[in-house]
């Protein structure tokens, strides 16, 4: 199996055309996969989500273009753990050590991002004729996870 954070890479995210070629990137390097490692691709997957779903991260708010601030959606903030996963380790670890090394997520420019959810299922499914079916054992959903959530 090919490490989880390495068929991730380094993406330069910037804008929504970034997240749209990162998100290239990484399906091209899931067809390389076998369907044993599209499973372990989406459990790593799942694990990142849960790991990076902390109260903290989720509390910045969204601020649009004319400077009004809005509280983060569990969707947004979905999207915003996947734009940041979708960046590479380096992000991601980054924005575990400091809430503002995670704003820059917080976009409304990312939402594409949740694709990446979709990848390793789609590669599957074209790869295999099958679904994957679920996997994991980390549940992605925002306050999922309780100790990123305690008081």
């Amino acid at each position: 199996m090919t490490d989880f954070w390495s068929i991730i890479g380094s993406n330069p995210v910037q804008s929504g055309d970034d997240v749209r070629s990162a998100l290239d990137r990484v399906s091209g390097r899931l067809y390389g996969l076998d369907a044993t490692d599209l499973v372990k691709f989406s459990e790593g997957l799942s694990e990142a989500l849960y790991g990076i779903d902390r109260r903290e991260l989720a509390e910045i708010p969204v601020v649009l273009a004319a400077g009004l601030e809005l509280p983060q959606t569990s969707d947004h903030f979905l999207y915003a753990r996947c734009a940041c996963i979708l960046t590479g380790r380096n992000a991601y670890d980054a924005a575990l050590r400091s809430t503002s090394e995670f704003a820059c997520f917080v976009r409304p420019l990312f939402q594409a991002a949740e694709a990446l959810l979709h990848l390793a299922p789609s590669v599957y499914e074209k790869k295999f004729g099958s679904e994957m079916g679920a996997v994991g054992r980390f549940p992605i959903e925002s306050m999922s996870n309780a100790q990123g959530w305690a008081e």
